[in-house]
């Protein structure tokens, strides 16, 4: 679930001495609620196993020539929409898929993330519930339903399917970590941090729990705290684009500009229309570093990080 964070300041109020910057960064901090945090994806949410089945549904299907005819919609159909990310095509294929196949909970549950995808959070909901009544112990359908019941103000109903999944799969580190996302949506954020710790000691490679830990950091404002998670995510996966946006994020807010600036252009060399870092360049590329600022050794910040997961 990667957050992304945006001071909502134009960059030309930030052209004043560094005192005064900091000053206003302070104020700044002070009032910012942090709700523009959000997930530009859904964690890790994976896109589709295939399952290889076959229906005898049918929807009209343009032949070019001689109109319409009919052709039988298969798993594999609906799967290749999905895959080519054309969820509101998707979303009618499995439709169908599953109006044949009422007892497939493969069907239900791409159904759920086609409609997801597409914005229908009622629907996405209805399917993963269907898909949870033909089969209770299919923890993918649990993961997301809980992604989608976070998304539509419900944590206390995700709570239940996050348990679900984690007693499940103790295997896993995203129950942990979706875990974490709905004690943050409850204002628990002790619980919170234990939970994305839980998520990283389970997988020292989930850069997304430390995502999520470094930018809960951010709501705490222990700034110097979130360099490690973030820099250490940015060290596993170099090409997320959020990952460095949140690590300007945390450079930034410590006074570290020269740095921060470098890790926005990081993320617009990986998404160029990624706005709210386009954002925060703007706000501060043309601000004056404090001399005295000792720059962050990113790659000892996540050395320490490391040391500190041993010790959970």
């Amino acid at each position: 679930m990667s957050y992304q964070f945006e001071l909502n300041q134009s960059s030309r109020s930030f052209r004043f001495p560094v005192i005064l910057m900091a000053a206003i960064v302070s104020t700044v901090i002070a009032a910012y609620t942090f709700a523009a945090c959000s997930d530009r994806n859904p964690d890790q949410a994976r896109a589709s196993e295939p399952v290889g089945s076959t229906s005898s549904s049918t929807v009209p299907v343009s032949n070019g020539s001689t109109g319409s005819t009919e052709k039988p919609v298969t798993f594999e159909m609906a799967d290749s929409a999905y895959r080519d990310r054309r969820y509101d095509d998707a979303t009618v294929l499995f439709k169908t898929y599953t109006e044949s196949r009422p007892g497939n909970a493969w069907g239900f549950y791409m159904l759920g993330l086609s409609a997801w995808k597409s914005g229908d959070r009622q629907q996405a909901e209805s399917a993963f519930v269907q898909s949870l009544t033909i089969d209770s112990t299919h923890v993918k359908s649990h993961l997301n339903l809980s992604r989608v019941l976070l998304e539509s103000g419900q944590p206390d109903s995700a709570l239940v399917h996050i348990e679900a999944a984690i007693a499940l799969d103790s295997t896993s580190s995203e129950p942990l970590r979706l875990q974490g996302r709905v004690f943050e949506a409850q204002g628990k954020t002790d619980d919170a941090i234990v939970a994305y710790q839980r998520a990283i000691v389970k997988n020292d490679s989930d850069t997304w729990a430390m995502n999520n830990l470094g930018t809960l950091y951010f709501q705490l404002q222990r700034f110097e705290d979130a360099i490690g998670p973030l820099a250490r995510a940015n060290e596993i996966e170099d090409n997320v684009a959020t990952f460095h946006n949140n690590l300007g994020m945390a450079l930034e807010l410590t006074g570290r500009f020269e740095q921060s600036v470098e890790q926005y252009r990081a993320a617009l060399a990986i998404e160029g229309t990624y706005g709210k870092a386009v954002s925060n360049l703007q706000r501060v590329e043309l601000v004056k570093q404090d001399p005295s600022v000792t720059p962050a050794d990113l790659s000892e910040r996540s050395k320490q990080f490391q040391d500190q997961i041993s010790k959970w």
